[in-house]
């Protein structure tokens, strides 16, 4: 049997022009340069009013989307292409599950004190299934029909993506080191558990380690463990 884990990460094409069709790290640096405060990384109206007024006073074709030209002008201090930013494995190809689970781990402790972006995918802020899918990365395990552009489509939940993705599911009783908690009902958070009753989780403001039942959310009565 092939094995179901991957020594590269293929990188999205990213450099998706920003409008209301995404969310995340983009949107978040738009609406930084534009000095747009409360709008949580969602293109809404006011941020598309905003990107016109600049596009205009600049001489720039006026769409209220940002291109690589608006962006540009913006000065947003970043690459068009940011979204591109991808994690790639850091353990050998035949690595055991503990060792993944490791890498995972190690990858979203490290972000402890980031910034939470809804949306967010990387490198500068995460939301949490964002942190997810790139901590799973570094342990070398890509789930099918998912990467980073879908995840920071606007309709796109990747936490709804992850639960129902084939990944094994066991019972919340059982959970170990390194299974992905999911919280609500429908599903609006996940978590990777570390043991002893705590996770790791990107919530406003800012990655955490915290309470498995920290925040008094209803926990899925199933984990997914993505290394077996």
């Amino acid at each position: 049997m092939a094995s179901p884990y991957v020594t590269t990460v293929p990188v999205p094409p990213g450099c998706l022009v920003v409008g209301p069709a995404i969310t995340g790290v983009k949107v978040y640096l738009v609406q930084r340069a534009l000095h747009l405060v409360g709008h949580r990384e969602r293109f809404d109206a006011a941020t598309t009013s905003a990107v016109r007024v600049f596009q205009a006073a600049r001489h720039l074709r006026v769409t209220g989307l940002v291109d690589a030209t608006t962006w540009t002008a913006l000065g947003t201090g970043y690459p068009f292409c940011i979204d591109r930013y991808t994690s790639q494995p850091v353990v050998r190809a035949g690595a055991s599950a503990s060792t993944r689970i490791e890498a995972m781990i190690a990858y979203a402790t490290r972000r402890v004190g980031v910034q939470y972006l809804w949306g967010g995918a990387g490198p500068i802020g995460f939301d949490c299934s964002g942190l997810a899918l790139q901590a799973m990365y570094a342990g070398g395990r890509v789930v099918r029909g998912l990467n980073t552009d879908l995840h920071v489509g606007a309709d796109f939940r990747t936490t709804h993506f992850l639960y129902a993705s084939g990944l094994p599911h066991v019972p919340l009783s059982q959970r170990r080191r390194g299974d992905l908690v999911f919280y609500g009902s429908p599903i609006t958070h996940m978590a990777i558990y570390l043991g002893n009753g705590q996770i790791v989780e990107a919530v406003r403001p800012v990655i955490r380690i915290g309470s498995l039942y920290g925040d008094g959310l209803s926990a899925q009565p199933y984990v997914v463990r993505p290394f077996p």
